[in-house]
């Protein structure tokens, strides 16, 4: 009799331990693993952020030539001929340094064999190795332009567009209107207001009204 007792006993802990550890699987069956989609719903989307400005802007052009002593000779395309005009502001990079000169004459005609337009860009009293140099010419400059980084405008769809931070971190998408560009920055013809902030990282997967989380950038 003793022995059917404590078999039964042994046989009620071992079924309550079961019971037990099921329970425990079904839970951690329940838990819900975070998700890429879950956090952004919770603490909203991170995204990098930057300012409207308004600033000097400009625009260059990139021209390959050689030099003869401090001057620098160089055959361009009519398209780039009709940008540069004498006088213009041009730099090179020499030995980790900037130097910087002008342009002096840019050939009305194009050459009948090549069809392109020589230019002469003087670095005086620069002592110039004899090299293949690239320069940055100036085509135009503008001040109290209004600008936008690059990287916060996007044409997905075929429109200029950025998104609008709110006061509440929420976004709104906005259609712009650009004026010219250059490697840093768009110049806004219409569309945004100076001191207005806009998400400056990807912006595929934001839409009106999404809820942000601004991460501070190390680059801004």
């Amino acid at each position: 009799m003793k022995q059917l007792v404590f078999v039964l006993i042994i046989g009620l802990i071992y079924g309550a331990s079961l019971f037990v550890k099921d329970k425990q699987i079904q839970k951690q069956k329940m838990k819900v693993t975070p998700t890429v989609f879950t956090i952004r719903e919770k603490t909203g989307t991170p995204v990098n952020i930057t300012k409207v400005l308004r600033k000097s802007f400009t625009n260059n052009v990139i021209v390959t030539g050689n030099n003869l002593g401090s001057k620098i000779y160089a055959s361009v395309a009519p398209k780039i001929a009709t940008q540069i005009k004498p006088g213009a502001l041009a730099s090179i990079r020499l030995n980790n340094e900037s130097l910087y000169g002008s342009v002096v004459s840019v050939e009305k005609r194009a050459n009948r064999l090549s069809g392109l337009h020589k230019i002469v860009v003087s670095f005086a009293n620069q002592k110039l190795p004899t090299n293949l140099y690239v320069m940055n010419i100036q085509t135009s400059k503008t001040k109290n332009t209004l600008v936008v980084k690059r990287d916060a405008v996007s044409n997905r769809g075929g429109t200029d567009h950025v998104y609008i931070v709110n006061d509440d971190n929420t976004v709104q998408r906005r259609d712009i209107v650009t004026i010219s560009d250059n490697k840093d920055y768009f110049a806004i013809k219409s569309g945004l207001k100076e001191g207005e902030k806009v998400v400056l990282s990807d912006q595929r997967y934001l839409k009106d009204g999404e809820k942000i989380n601004i991460v501070e950038s190390v680059l801004e």
